[in-house]
């Protein structure tokens, strides 16, 4: 078994289940067996185009009937595909194969392959031998992710063993140029409006942005450990990004290709796709493997893109490889030890309705660094029931008064200046979360006093701020100190 193929076997090998994501089998939902293997979907037009490296194939799936109508023959290992209508073609990746092979969109021949230089790297062994018994591995490379930008007519492939992009001409289906990004590449996805793509880095865990009107690297996102995969929605100028190694999905502000927001969830994220009429995301958790034991959870949570909120979520049988929805709400899922693809139709699935239809109706984070970033991480959800007090308390009450703005100015400069760096410590560490979650408790439960403050005065509030400050230096400080002093004395 190949390298870069074993990598995406064990990303996304999962329970042998053959039963639909959201519920069991009926009209809505269609599984759609393809072969030994399903990995990558592209959608385009009225047709899918899944990838079976175990088989050498591509099949074609009709959206609308959700059968399989054709199949296009390639070598084993294939992996990503990426249709360009306005060129007629299909490009896909094979596995440890330095080319990338291009097919007659229409026919399904094949019309190229585009060597794209480097076939075989060596690297030096890292293995248990003494120095001195150490030796050289050359491995085969090979393309892997693929977009294509109608702006310059410019196909941009990821040659993930040698960390660069390979840009090739469509028009002549030759390689012009190449750039270098960051460790071990794996996906690029490109904003067209900006003109900018965004490349995931496994080895050196951030995000390659690259200026397309230059082919040259902008900057590099530290987005968390890991990222993994994209997606792109427009309306809110927003790119979302799973980790393999993160809980969290990376929100990037495509004006400014910033980091605006980490959406804390469960555990390690994996497939995401857009359901651009609802305006939700949906993303799932890594499936179990080899490397990564037990799938964390095997569910698909539903986010807010206008708030960046988690509105809720669905438990499912196995987590899918890759996600893709259409306009009309139909989702095709991939699962690699199965050999099938899911054909969900959204618009039929009450239970998902329900959850899309909240959608818009939180209120969305305050840009300024209003959210309650300790206590998010510590709890895992701003929908936790002491996350919401605290909001409550803060909005209600305190900033209900001037004194009480005056003090949550000054306090918001001192508090965001360490609380991000605490909040991802807690994400990237479970044992320091549970620790600051059972430090902060006792202190949460103290602000109910400031619930007392009922006609909103100045007054009232200032003196119930005292006498919850009173209560926590008491909690927090004195008594650990008398009961060290007492300990010593004793001594």
């Amino acid at each position: 078994m190949n390298k870069h193929f074993i990598i995406f076997m064990i990303a996304g090998l999962i329970a042998f289940s053959t039963s639909s994501i959201f519920a069991q089998e009926d009209d809505s939902w269609i599984n759609i067996p393809i072969g030994k293997t399903a990995l990558w979907v592209e959608i385009d037009g009225d047709k899918a185009y899944v990838t079976n490296p175990e088989d050498g194939k591509i099949s074609v799936i009709d959206i609308n009937s959700k059968k399989v109508v054709d199949s296009i023959d390639t070598p084993k290992g294939v992996l990503i595909v990426e249709a360009v209508p306005e060129k007629n073609k299909l490009y896909a990746t094979v596995e440890d194969q330095n080319k990338v092979y291009v097919y007659d969109l229409t026919t399904h021949e094949k019309l190229k392959e585009i060597d794209i230089g480097e076939s075989e790297i060596t690297l030096f062994s890292k293995s248990d031998k003494p120095y001195g018994q150490r030796e050289y591995v050359t491995f085969a490379t090979s393309g892997i992710g693929l977009a294509y930008n109608p702006n310059n007519e410019m196909l941009y492939v990821v040659h993930s063993e040698v960390s660069h992009i390979n840009v090739i001409d469509t028009n002549k289906d030759e390689v012009v140029g190449t750039i270098p990004v960051g460790k071990t590449p794996l996906l690029i996805k490109i904003d067209v409006e900006a003109n900018v793509g965004y490349i995931t880095n496994w080895e050196s865990n951030d995000i390659s942005v690259i200026d397309l009107a230059t082919n040259t690297v902008t900057k590099n996102l530290q987005t968390g450990f890991v990222p993994d995969q994209m997606s792109i929605d427009h309306d809110n100028m927003k790119l979302y990004v799973t980790h393999h190694a993160s809980p969290h999905v990376s929100v990037i502000n495509l004006q400014d290709s910033t980091i605006e927001d980490k959406i804390q969830l469960k555990g390690p994220t994996h497939a995401i796709a857009l359901d651009k009429t609802a305006r939700v995301l949906h993303v799932t958790y890594t499936p179990t493997s080899g490397v990564t034991g037990q799938s964390y959870l095997d569910r698909v949570e539903f986010i807010d893109t206008k708030t960046n909120r988690l509105i809720g979520g669905i438990d499912i049988p196995s987590n899918p490889f890759v996600m893709r929805i259409t306009d009309n709400q139909q989702l095709f899922g991939s699962v690699i030890s199965t050999g099938t693809v899911y054909a969900i139709d959204l618009t039929q699935r009450p239970a998902y309705q329900q959850n899309a239809e909240q959608a818009g109706t939180l209120e969305p984070k305050d840009p300024n660094g209003g959210g309650c970033l300790i206590a998010t991480a510590a709890y895992g959800t701003e929908l936790a029931p002491q996350v919401q007090f605290l909001r409550e308390v803060r909005d209600n009450t305190v900033m209900s008064t001037s004194s009480g703005m005056a003090f949550m100015s000054g306090f918001n400069q001192i508090y965001y200046s360490f609380s991000p760096t605490i909040a991802d410590w807690e994400r990237e560490n479970p044992m320091f979360q549970e620790a600051v979650r059972a430090f902060i408790t006792p202190m949460i439960s103290t602000l109910s006093i400031m619930t007392l403050a009922e006609d909103g005065s100045d007054a009232q509030v200032l003196g119930l701020g005292i006498s919850v400050i009173a209560l926590n230096l008491g909690m927090y400080i004195v008594t650990p100190a008398v009961t060290v002093w007492q300990i010593k004395k004793r001594i």
